[in-house]
């Protein structure tokens, strides 16, 4: 992947992923065998849409009153391999598709915010990156629950 020249080129890009997050997790929660599960990937659609409204369009009342909070990492994540998207993943599949994607939108998100001088944009992308992270987490637990306990 080429470098971002700008910071118009990083939320180009993460509008791009945050759609494509949204995406898999109503196919995820589709496939959900369990009503808390279903629920659980429908609440990340519907955040992954707020993501992508909030980079279209700077909603500085939001990012002034974020709260940041540290979540926790199960690093399950971690010892996972990559998985390449398919149309007709698995459930596990799709868990660890959207992981290693929400631990990448963090990082992403965390290192864009070094690209610019200004401190909304800075604190709207850092904001962006520990939602990402509270995905991952809700994720790698839902992992646990689902597969890594049924198994």
């Amino acid at each position: 992947m080429q470098p971002f020249r700008d910071i118009r080129e990083v939320f180009d890009f993460a509008i791009e992923k945050e759609e494509a997050s949204y995406q898999l997790y109503t196919k995820a929660a589709a496939m959900a065998s369990s009503t808390a599960s279903r629920k659980m990937l429908e609440e990340m659609a519907g955040q992954e849409l707020g993501h992508k409204r909030l980079l279209q369009g700077l909603d500085r009342e939001k990012v002034h009153e974020y709260r940041f909070v540290k979540v926790p990492d199960l690093k399950i994540g971690d010892y996972l391999v990559d998985i390449e998207y398919r149309d007709d993943m698995t459930f596990q599949e799709i868990l660890v598709f959207a992981m290693k994607a929400e631990e990448k939108a963090a990082r992403l998100y965390s290192e864009a915010s070094h690209l610019s001088d200004v401190p909304e944009i800075q604190r709207m992308l850092l904001m962006l990156a520990n939602e990402e992270k509270k995905h991952k987490f809700n994720l790698e637990s839902l992992y646990d629950d689902k597969i890594l306990t049924e198994n």
